[in-house]
């Protein structure tokens, strides 16, 4: 079988991929809570570490543990195993430097410095790849390219809806503008230029900023878009994507109770994180459905979290983030409706 061949994971390896997905994220998590404190790691700037353990996990039980996979090792070399393996290598790397971060304090602004430099340069010898592997070589990797053409469209599509929610919180006085700000994004800006700023900042978080992040994102929709849909998919699609989703917002529970994400580290808080994760994971796995590439999806998790982030520094910020638009209870009500169009896409079937 040649690399990127189908390949769906039976019922023990899953539980297997699983067990060790949550061990090892919700034990580094547990780690940053005993040691600097999840505020203190916030300051670095730096994508935890476990955002990259999931594609990391599934890719090394691929590549040395499973014989049957289109990846594993020994039954050659292949150039397209040069995406895969710079994966491990970089989530590694990234790993050594997150310890390092934690454990010599007089050093993190260099180390945190590094930590962000990584991805990016991760992202920049993926375009190197292509030139040598080309689209084909991505796909023998299991990681096609897709449509890239409708990824766009999607794209367009989740800075639309972010920015209506936006607009929506101002409208009915869920939300304040923050005001004329002296720096964006850390730049200095005169206020005559600040709306120039602005549009421009808007279009740094919607493309250079998923970009350069997208060796976290790539991190989790590898593993729950890539490897864990396609194996619930034989029992339904819909009911995959809805449950892939589910399991997502589980993974999140021990950053939702730190304090640190955007929901209040209570019982309602743990229960919209869930539903907003089961929510967009559909929106999330029918990017996949529709472009074949799960490359589409991590650029789309880090719009997200880019945009979302933007809008709250510089566009609205809501009063109170559980009842308003974005990620709180209304606007959740907006993306019920969103998914469950989704979910009727006769790829869905």
């Amino acid at each position: 079988m040649p690399m990127g061949d189908e390949y769906v994971w039976r019922r023990g390896r899953i539980a297997a991929f699983l067990i060790l997905t949550f061990a090892l994220s919700w034990g580094y998590d547990a780690a940053i809570a005993m040691s600097i404190g999840h505020s203190a790691w916030l300051e670095l700037g730096m994508a935890p570490w476990s955002m990259f353990v999931p594609a990391l996990v599934a890719l090394s039980l691929q590549l040395f543990a499973y014989p049957d996979s289109p990846l594993y090792v020994r039954r050659g070399w292949d150039r397209a195993h040069l995406i895969p393996v710079s994966y491990l290598a970089l989530a590694l790397l990234y790993g050594v430097v997150t310890l390092l971060a934690v454990l010599l304090p007089s050093q993190r602004a260099l180390l945190g410095g590094l930590g962000n430099l990584l991805p990016t340069l991760w992202t920049l010898a993926l375009f190197a790849l292509h030139g040598r592997l080309g689209k084909e070589g991505f796909a023998r990797a299991g990681t096609p390219l897709g449509d890239l053409g409708r990824g766009l469209g999607l794209g367009l599509g989740v800075v639309g809806f972010l920015l209506a929610q936006n607009a929506l919180n101002l409208a009915l006085r869920l939300g304040v503008f923050p005001g004329v700000q002296e720096r964006l994004y850390g730049i200095a800006v005169p206020s005559p230029l600040y709306p120039v700023a602005l549009v421009l900042g808007l279009a740094l978080s919607a493309t250079g900023m998923p970009l350069a992040g997208l060796a976290p994102t790539f991190g989790e929709e590898y593993a729950w878009r890539g490897v864990l849909y396609p194996a619930w998919s034989r029992a339904g699609k819909r009911r995959a994507a809805l449950l892939v989703g589910l399991v997502w917002g589980a993974w999140h529970v021990p950053v939702v109770l730190s304090g640190i994400h955007t929901y209040p580290p209570t019982a309602l808080g743990l229960c919209l994180a869930l539903a907003f994760f089961a929510l967009w994971g559909v929106v999330q796995s029918y990017a996949v459905l529709k472009t074949g590439s799960v490359w589409v999806a991590a650029f789309l998790h880090g719009l997200v979290n880019s945009v979302y982030g933007f809008g709250l520094s510089y566009l609205a910020r809501p009063a109170d983030k559980v009842w308003s638009f974005g990620l709180g209870v209304y606007g959740l009500l907006c993306l019920i409706p969103i998914a469950f169009f989704l979910l009727r896409d006769r790829d869905f079937d």
